[in-house]
């Protein structure tokens, strides 16, 4: 595999199964449970695109450090224009009668930023450790304490977070759903700021306690163990 290759797989797993713990834990409160549904598509169809925009940012910086350029000297609005063609996919994917949808950027770009401008920087600190032979778990510790890389994984998570949460103002649910649109929002957010945590622990102890489970292995029991 590719360092990118490696990055995007590392990324996707860990984002897919931080969705699908957020969504089983909504599952199981009753006074949304009725009205999931529609919120659900939104979400299943919000993580891909943020999978989407990762590999963006990751490869954008893997070429910018191949080319032996410094990571200030990427610029960041660049790279956020990028993920606003993303964004265009995700919203004409989402026809559905349940919602209507117009981005307002305003609301969250400097979040989105902040997110895009970690990501790079956790890229660029593995790429200066990367060797090709060795095991990417080992290149993490190499590159970051444990506590550190557990704070990366978490930070990215946690404005993730806060983007969702400022996106659901772009949204209008049309019917029943909308009645429950701001409960589903607050409640969505204090479940993934809880699970974001304890992906981030898992994660990291995948890598420092566990002697670096490979890629694909599964770190949370069908029951959701972490509550």
């Amino acid at each position: 595999m590719s360092k990118v290759d490696v990055l995007c797989s590392t990324d996707r797993e860990m984002m897919l199964e931080f969705s699908r713990l957020c969504v089983s834990r909504l599952n199981n409160y009753l006074p949304l449970k009725l009205f999931l549904s529609p919120f659900q598509h939104f979400l299943d169809a919000n993580v891909i695109k943020e999978i989407e925009k990762d590999r963006l940012i990751i490869e954008h910086a893997e070429a910018h450090f191949e080319r032996g350029r410094s990571r200030d000297d990427l610029n960041v609005n660049d790279i956020f224009e990028m993920t606003i063609k993303v964004d265009d996919k995700f919203v004409n994917k989402l026809s559905n009668p349940f919602f209507s949808v117009v981005i307002r950027y305003d609301d969250f770009a400097e979040i989105r930023k902040k997110r895009i401008a970690a990501f790079v920087n956790m890229v660029f600190d593995l790429l200066h450790n990367w060797q090709d032979e060795v095991p990417f778990p080992h290149i993490v510790k190499t590159t970051f304490a444990e506590e550190s890389y557990r704070e990366i994984l978490k930070e990215v998570l946690h404005l993730y977070n806060v983007e969702t949460r400022m996106l659901s103002n772009s949204f209008t649910f049309h019917g029943p759903a909308g009645k429950v649109k701001d409960l589903f929002a607050e409640r969505l957010f204090t479940t993934m700021e809880k699970t974001a945590g304890e992906i981030a622990l898992e994660y990291s102890r995948r890598v420092y306690v566990d002697k670096g489970m490979s890629i694909g292995q599964p770190g949370f029991a069908e029951d959701d163990r972490l509550r």
